[in-house]
Order: structure tokens, then sequence, then C-alpha cells
């Protein structure tokens, strides 16, 4: 059995690990540029869909696992199948729920959810529109946890700037996962580092697409950093913030946080409490409280690493359960 897993991102960690544990080959079509100038959204997604198109007649698989958003990603597979004996799988990232970009399109996510031979989401608050929707055949897969191998390069080169202030700096270094999206608090974070001057924080994320940004001498923009040396980063630090204002959302970084054992503080949500109240530190990320549950999350380290390695060897029960059921799906 041929088994692909298409992708309209540019970002295809998720999807890597996932196409990799059920033995799918990843079919990335992307194309945000032509000759140096970004092309319209609408012509990018007929070249897309085009390319799929091309790729998926070659390999004609019987199995295609499609990244959602965006949904017109989706829509390809299911012509797909309606002109061979395929069967696809919508694999929904929070954003095809909650960004209004895609909501807009919800009818048509719908009419392909129904459709689909398994939609999976990655948290159960997810699920909850599925069901709303009327869809029977929902899955809730959480997130696969990277090993520290698997995401950690130890020969990755930090820029040079990054290395003079890690090796300039003998109190506490706190890494924020961040990219300057309207549903991160590094507002929050900045005010917090102004009551530590004792730490030093580094702030991922490509700030100069903001107009004006101040900050206290103990913060550092790294500026936009490639995932390796962003890995790299994390994992010489002593506390990590994975942060989201965006509701009904369970981060991908907290699983890279996990592979490097780190202590972590991250959004007291609903959903991120369901899975990880056993291993993280909630903050309603108001300074005071970050500053809080940052100094608790440094003095409690060795206990909290010692959770995350029990829950990771919880985890991998799980994960080994989850592809099991997909397996069995597929072959059906």
């Amino acid at each position: 059995m041929k088994k692909v897993f298409l992708v309209w991102a540019r970002e295809v960690k998720l999807s890597e690990f996932l196409g990799k544990s059920l033995d799918a080959k990843i079919i990335v079509s992307y194309r945000k540029k032509w000759n140096g100038f970004n092309i319209p959204v609408a012509l990018r997604y007929i070249i897309q869909a085009i390319d799929s198109w091309k790729r998926l007649r070659k390999i004609r698989p019987n199995i295609i696992f499609v990244q959602n958003p965006p949904i017109f990603a989706v829509l390809v597979a299911y012509f797909y199948t309606r002109f061979n004996d395929a069967s696809y799988i919508i694999d929904t990232h929070t954003a095809g729920f909650l960004d209004k970009k895609w909501m807009f399109f919800h009818w048509l996510h719908k009419f392909l959810a129904k459709r689909a031979l398994l939609n999976t989401v990655h948290n159960f608050k997810n699920e909850e529109y599925l069901k709303r929707w009327g869809i029977r055949n929902s899955y809730v897969l959480q997130f696969y946890n990277p090993q520290r191998e698997e995401i950690l390069k130890e020969n990755e080169k930090l820029p040079e700037f990054v290395n003079k202030k890690l090796s300039g700096q003998l109190g506490m270094k706190i890494f924020m996962v961040n990219r300057f999206a309207g549903d991160d608090a590094w507002r929050e974070v900045i005010e917090t580092a102004k009551l530590m001057p004792e730490a030093l924080f580094f702030i991922t994320g490509d700030y100069t697409k903001l107009k004006t940004i101040e900050a206290p001498r103990n913060v550092v923009f790294t500026g936009y950093i490639n995932h390796r040396k962003f890995i790299k980063l994390m994992d010489k630090c002593d506390v990590v913030l994975a942060l989201t204002k965006r509701q009904d959302t369970v981060l991908w970084s907290i699983r890279e946080i996990m592979a490097l054992n780190k202590p972590f503080v991250t959004t007291g949500s609903e959903a991120i409490r369901h899975y990880f109240k056993d291993v993280a530190l909630f903050s309603d990320m108001k300074s005071q409280d970050l500053k809080e549950k940052i100094s608790l999350a440094w003095s409690s380290r060795f206990e909290i690493k010692g959770k995350i390695e029990n829950f990771l060897l919880q985890d991998k029960k799980r994960w080994d359960k989850d592809m099991q059921f997909i397996t069995n799906v597929t072959k059906a």
C-alpha cells in the first residue's frame, strides 16, 4: 500500500514526524516566490494544486494524508480520490478551526471532512468543532514527541552575537518561543524582563517587521534563526517560555522543550492544562506571575525534569497506540 503526506506549507516538521511513523512519503508543494518576488496567494494555490496533482499521478498512492490548512490542499486530495482507487485522511491543525481566513471556508472543510476516511486533530477542543459539524470519523492525535537527537544538532553554530551574550551572562538564561505573531506574548515577557534584571531573556522571531520596540538591556532579540539554531539556543538556556494568547491551542514547541528536558512555563489554557498538567508550570501571562513561575521552574528544575522523563515514557505508549489505530484504519 502506497501512502503519501501532502503538505502546502513551509513548516513541515509535524507532518515529517507523522509521515515517518506511518511510512508515508512526504510531498511538499509550496511555492511562495518566483524570481525573488512573492507570488499572489490565489496564483500560488493554483501552482501548488497542479504540482500536487502531477506528483500524485506519478506516485499513485492508495492513502493520502493531507495537512490542513490550507483547505485547498485537501480539495486536491478529494478530487484525486474521486478518479482513483484511493482515500484521504485530513490532519487539521488548530489554525484550520480558529484562524479567521480559514473560518470563512468551514463550509468546505465540513464537506471534505464528511468524505474523508479519517479526520485527525491535535487536541480535544479542536475535535469539538468536528462533532458540532456531525463528523463521526474523528480522532485526537496529539503531537509526536521527538527524541533529543532528532532535533538537536550538537555541531550547529549560533550567531556570534548570541554566543557572546551566552558566555558573558552568569545569571539565569530564559528562552522565549516567539514569532511576533498576534497571539504571542512578547510584550508581557519584556515587562517580565524588567522585573528580573539578573536574568537574560532571548526572544526569537523577526522583530524587524515591528515599527517600534523598546526593551531593557537584559533582552536579546535573536531575529529569525533557522530551526537548528533555534533548538540549539533553547538547549543552552535554563528555562523556556511557550506562551500563546490563542485559545484551544496546544503548542508544538512544548514537545521540543520536553525532548530537551527543559523546565518550562506555558499558558494556563484548558487544552494545555489537560495534556501537560503533570510537567508544566502555568501562567496567566502577567509580568509578576511570569516572574514567579520562571523562578519556580528554575528552583524546581530537577523535580520537573524527572516528571518530564516519566511523562515521555507514558507518552511513547500513547503514540504507539495512536499509530496502530491509524494503521488499522488504512488497512480496513
